[in-house]
């Protein structure tokens, strides 16, 4: 009983225990919940490489369920953000090391982040944390351990956000707190961990750094009344270590003030301003690859200032090419006394003292003035902790030369002149950069040099006295003769002479003293260096000054590959718009490098420093004009386009005129037109005023066109086979932007040569007469006498004839063959439109003659030589033993006249006409176009012509013309092409061009008249000679192959024929011939009748059809079944000619079963036939068919449409 009760009370205190715990459990487990969600103070990371571990400050926490990554930067990464924060991180460290003057040589950059359990970034932006990393394998950069520096070791440093003067955001590399960091490492810098404070969690950068060891040699300029010059801290510990000894990589600058003559002490205090070289890495450049570590520059300037493109420029770093000036650790400049650790580019420096502020470097960016370097000033000892970087960036790149043609061999002569001071003609620079017409005469003048120079509008004095040196090569501005300007790309592609300075920049040669000039490097060609790269001499990156952001022209400053321009990119083209669309768009322009020739500006502050900008060229060549102004298949063209005056003369006349100080403008001669047409654009209101008009405009009321014939004229242009000179007389006298671009496909001959063209007047412009003219060249002879053999005497001057002289033949473009005169007499012979082109034949100025022998007077009624009439003063016509005569000139220069053209006019009975004719055979008519060629003077005509049915010898007046281009002439059957105007001796061909040899037997020619018997006649044509006096007559006659064929019809024997209800009548459809290509098969009918007399088969036989095949079929009757093969295909073949008269016509054979007896049909059959009476009637014949055939003589034997 007590063991119940026991057990009872047992029970019940369970019961009430556990009901008390049931009561507390809500809270035991809230107690446990909010343990396991309680926040963090310590997080760690752990992988192959590293451990780290992330605590929380004191009474701070971490996220809660934030899982820590401590993650090494790769640069190569997959993850472009992370590239991006490497290459961030990166630069951030070399641009600081610049700033200090060390150099990097090594460190690894780890991303810290907080991550949940998601792997969403829950980093806090701000905190207190302490970071631990412990390396599982300390290490060191090898470039760190071989560093012999005694200034080197390990930072860790943090990436740092702040703002700049604009405020912005920008993001710096900084070291941490040095009290709050602790990094353990060997004597080699391996580090085994590293442990710092942080206030972010942004990248670290555990780095390794050295200060590089200083040159011996490479001594600091020693100041006036200074004994050591004071620099940052850090370069000070180095000076210490090597006494007065410059850092390696340093340069020191020291300004010299001109103006502010107040300023006591000025070029003291300006007297070491030291940037540091490093590479775009931060790795600091040796002095050995700096050209100079000391350099002194001059300040002229009203504001003391000077850009860093002037600064760089006196410096060449070998290597390398310069990227952006730095500075660091400056004061502020709106609050002096904060300083500003913030790395800033500047690209402009000024120096500066007033009242209220001490000597001082500013800084300033893009007209932004945001820091200042003062000068202290200790015991006479003035210390310029005024220290920048330049950075600099490798480069291999070098120079490239292009390919040029040797000019002056070809006949261009460049003649080079550099004035050391404005040559003032007029027209100064407007604001609007147009151009100023009107400053020369219309005419070149004849100086005492016996040279064609350009004269003043204005020259009162009436001496020249501006423009007799400017363009003279006895002046003292003359430098000598250039070649191998122009691109031989363009040379060899259509003969071309071209030259841009938009596209290549051309060195020439530094100016010098005439009395430093030789005669012989005056008369001996120096040649142009033309690159690949453009120059400008201006560096400048303000797009309103937009002609030096292209290449320009400055044949007297030389570009360096280590020297690009720092500021200026190639953004424009020759007319000023914007090149963003083009492959050069945004080039590095190279900057020219000074000139010390006399003239050049020295003060190294301004703008135009060591440019060679005043300066001349003239161009000049002799050329022809080629037929129509045309050559290489393309019109004869002068173009150019640059600044500032260009003046183009032709035979001494001024025909294009950009004159004056102007932008660049353009310009152009069209010999094939006669059109000058030259620009004049306004650059402030964007119109161009430029005009046009032509050569022989020009060339009115001056002398030179006074004295010039018709014949001198082809409409607006030159007449063809003339011979002339172009000069170019280019000036840059507005010291500025020098442009030049240059093109010209003249067919130009050297100076030193004579060039004797033929031409026959009136004759057909297709004619290419091969008729031979004859000549004789003279040239004078000092040696010579009076009454030798093969000489001339005139003026008591004797001519030696030039017997196995080398010569061009020329004709066109082309240079035919290379040929002798005649070894005993001299002679050379000629076609119409043909050259001889004799080279270097003898010296310029060197006097000579030129006969044309054996001429038939009857032949040619009219002379004229270089556009002059045989009877005119100094021109001589004698007659010959045989009746023939000679046409000489006057004497005439080497040089001047380089080009003789002789012309004949021929007489009315010279003139003739071929006349071809088509015809069929004798039965045959066609209604096809035939193709005829013909050549006349041995080439495909290509003329006028007229065709027409009429008869040879009718009237032909009111036929109109036609063009030929290819020598091919289309003609019909009836037509005849008449081709008028052909000099006797012409030869000539004609052939028709094979029509379809399965169709057409080969063209049979004849030639009317006796005259003609020696002519060739062949299966290639007729071919001959004009004969004069006698018009050829050509016939062309086809004759068409044709065959026959045969059709039998047969009913077959049971067919039980009732003739009472009507013959059997059975029509044929043909068809053919069906393989002639482009062509529609001809249709036609034949009917057969098979009466009771005929019996049960008869044929039908058609002759004279085009050969080819055919299709017959047999069409439907009411009555018969055609039992055979419906319808048939056969071949026609030939049967018209003796040699294929017994060739069997192809035969088609039918048979019809009586299939129908209950059906008759009507027995009659008509065929219709047309006849044209002579009064033009038409009359319709009907004609009954007989039995078993067609009506004979009526029914046609040719098809006919269905």
């Amino acid at each position: 009983m007590k063991s119940v009760k026991r057990l009872s009370r047992y029970t019940s205190i369970l019961l009430s225990v556990l009901l008390m715990l049931s009561a507390m459990s809500p809270g035991i487990t809230a107690l446990a919940q909010e343990k396991a969600n309680a926040a963090p103070t310590v997080l760690n990371y752990e992988d192959d490489s590293i451990k780290a571990e992330l605590k929380a400050a004191e009474g701070g926490a971490l996220p809660t369920g934030a899982a820590l990554q401590v993650k090494a930067l790769n640069k190569d990464s997959q993850d472009e953000a992370e590239k991006a924060l490497y290459a961030e991180t990166e630069a951030g460290l070399n641009a600081k090391a610049a700033g200090q003057g060390t150099a990097v040589n090594g460190f690894i950059a780890y991303s810290v982040q907080l991550q949940d359990k998601d792997g969403k970034n829950v980093t806090p932006e701000k905190g207190s944390f302490t970071l631990k990393i412990t390396y599982k394998n300390p290490d060191a950069p090898e470039a760190y351990q071989k560093s012999q520096s005694t200034e080197k070791g390990v930072t860790l440093y943090q990436k740092t956000e702040g703002k700049d003067e604009q405020n912005n955001t920008i993001y710096t590399m900084e070291p941490t707190q040095e009290d709050s960091a602790q990094i353990t490492a060997d004597e080699n810098g391996k580090v085994q961990s590293v442990e710092s404070k942080l206030t972010t969690l942004e990248p670290v950068a555990v780095t390794w750094e050295s200060v590089p060891e200083p040159t011996v040699g490479s001594e600091v300029e020693n100041t006036q009344g200074s004994e050591n010059t004071v620099l940052d801290e850090s370069q000070s510990i180095m000076l210490a270590q090597t006494a007065s000894k410059a850092v390696n990589n340093q340069v020191h600058f020291s300004f010299k003030i001109e103006k502010f003559n107040q300023w006591k002490d000025k070029d003291q205090y300006f007297s070491n301003w030291v940037v540091n070289i490093v590479d775009t890495d931060g790795t600091p450049i040796s002095v050995d690859t700096i050209n100079q570590n000391s350099i002194d520059l001059d300040i002229t300037n009203n504001t003391p200032s000077i850009t860093v493109p002037k600064i760089v420029n006196c410096l060449t770093v070998d290597g390398y090419t310069f990227k952006k000036a730095e500075v660091k650790d400056y004061s502020d400049f709106k609050n002096p006394k904060n300083k500003d650790g913030k790395t800033r580019e500047f690209d402009n420096l000024i120096l500066w003292n007033s009242d209220s502020e001490a000597y001082q470097y500013q800084y300033v960016s893009k007209s932004d003035k945001f820091g200042r370097d003062i000068i202290n000033r200790y015991d006479n000892i003035y210390t310029g902790s005024a220290v920048v970087t330049f950075v600099y960036e490798k480069t291999d790149e070098q120079l490239e030369s292009v390919g040029t043609v040797d000019s002056a061999s070809k006949g261009v002569e460049i003649q080079m002149f550099d004035y050391n001071k404005p040559i003032s003609l007029g027209g100064s620079y407007q604001r609007t950069g147009r151009i100023t017409q009107g400053l020369l005469k219309k005419e070149l003048e004849t100086n005492n040099s016996n040279e064609s120079i350009p004269v003043m509008a204005n020259d009162k004095a009436n001496d020249n006295s501006i423009m007799k040196d400017a363009f003279s090569t006895s002046s003292n501005y003359y430098q000598g003769l250039a070649n191998n300007l122009f691109l031989l790309e363009n040379y060899n592609k259509d003969k071309t002479f071209y030259y841009s300075s938009f596209e290549n920049y051309a060195y020439w040669k530094e100016g010098k003293k005439a009395e430093n000039i030789s005669e012989n490097d005056k008369n001996t060609p120096h040649n142009f260096t033309v690159y690949k790269q453009i120059g400008t001499p201006i560096d400048t990156n303000n797009k309103s000054s937009f002609f030096y952001l292209r290449g320009n022209f400055m044949p007297y400053n030389q570009i360096d590959a280590d020297k690009p321009a720092v500021l200026s990119k190639n953004l424009f083209d020759e007319n000023g718009r914007s090149l963003v669309d083009q492959s050069r768009y945004n080039e590095t322009l190279y900057k020219t490098q000074k000139s010390n020739a006399p003239g050049v500006i020295t003060k190294t502050d301004d703008d135009y420093y060591g440019n060679d900008y005043y300066f001349g060229m003239v161009v000049s060549a002799s050329f022809a004009q080629l037929e129509n102004g045309m050559y290489n298949g393309e019109p004869m063209v002068y173009e150019f386009n640059g600044d500032d005056d260009m003046w183009v003369f032709i035979d001494g006349v001024l025909v294009l005129d950009l004159g004056g100080i102007h932008d660049a403008q353009s310009g152009s001669i069209d010999f094939s037109t006669g059109i000058v047409k030259w620009t004049d654009i306004d650059k402030q209101d964007k119109q161009d005023k430029g005009s046009s008009t032509t050569i022989k405009e020009q060339f009115k009321n001056t002398k030179k066109g006074n004295d010039m014939t018709k014949a001198d004229w082809n409409g607006e242009t030159f007449a063809d086979y003339t011979g002339h000179e172009i000069k170019v007389f280019y000036m840059e006298r507005g010291a500025g932007a020098s442009n030049c671009k240059m093109s010209f496909n003249l067919p130009v001959v050297p100076k030193d040569s004579v060039t004797v063209a033929k031409e026959v007047v009136n004759i057909n412009e297709g004619s290419y007469s091969d008729v031979n003219f004859n000549f004789k060249l003279y040239v004078e002879d000092e040696n010579a006498k009076e009454g030798d053999d093969n000489t001339i005497t005139k003026d008591n001057i004797t001519y030696k004839l030039k017997t196995n002289q080398p010569y061009e033949l020329q004709e066109g473009s082309n240079t035919i063959s290379q040929l002798k005169t005649g070894t005993d007499d001299g002679i050379f012979t000629l076609h119409h439109g043909q050259r001889a082109f004799f080279n270097e034949i003898s010296e310029k100025g060197t006097r000579y003659i030129v006969q044309e022998v054996d001429v038939e007077q009857d032949y040619y009624d009219d002379f004229w030589v270089n556009g002059k009439a045989k009877d005119e003063e100094g021109y001589d016509i004698a007659e010959q033993t045989d009746g023939s005569y000679i046409v000489q000139t006057k004497p005439l220069t080497i040089g001047t006249n380089s080009i003789v053209k002789m012309q004949n006019n021929c007489s009315s009975q010279n003139h003739h006409d071929l006349n071809i004719t088509k015809k069929m055979s004798e039965g045959q008519t066609s209604d096809e176009t035939f193709k005829v060629q013909v050549t006349i003077g041995g080439k495909l005509f290509n003329g006028k012509y007229k065709i027409d049915t009429r008869d040879a010898n009718d009237s032909w007046t009111n036929v109109e013309e036609k063009k030929c281009t290819d020598g091919v002439i289309d003609i019909k059957t009836g037509q005849t092409i008449k081709i008028s105007n052909i000099a006797a001796d012409t030869t000539f061909s004609v052939r028709e061009i094979t029509p379809d040899s399965n169709r057409f037997e080969n063209p049979q020619y004849t030639i009317a008249t006796e005259s003609y018997s020696d002519v060739t006649i062949n299966e290639n044509g007729v071919s001959g000679n004009v004969i004069y006096k006698n018009n050829p007559q050509i016939t062309i006659t086809n004759t068409l192959k044709s065959g026959s064929l045969k059709i039998t019809k047969t009913i077959t024997e049971d067919s039980k024929v009732d003739y009472m209800d009507g013959d059997p009548i059975f029509t044929f459809k043909i068809t053919g011939p069906n393989n002639i290509e482009g062509q529609e098969p001809q249709v036609f009918y034949r009917t057969l009748r098979l009466s009771k007399d005929v019996g049960k088969t008869a044929s039908i036989t058609i002759d004279n059809l085009p050969i080819g095949e055919y299709t017959v079929e047999e069409l439907n009757t009411m009555r018969y079944t055609c039992t055979s093969s419906n319808p048939q295909t056969g071949t026609v073949e030939q049967n018209n000619t003796e040699e294929t008269k017994d060739t069997p016509p192809v035969e088609f054979t039918f048979t019809n079963k009586l299939t129908n007896e209950d059906y008759f049909s009507h027995t009659d059959v008509v065929e219709n036939s047309f006849k044209i009476g002579e009064d033009g009637t038409v009359t319709v014949e009907q004609h009954k068919v007989p039995e078993g055939q067609v009506p004979d003589g009526t029914t046609p034997v040719q098809p006919s449409n269905e």
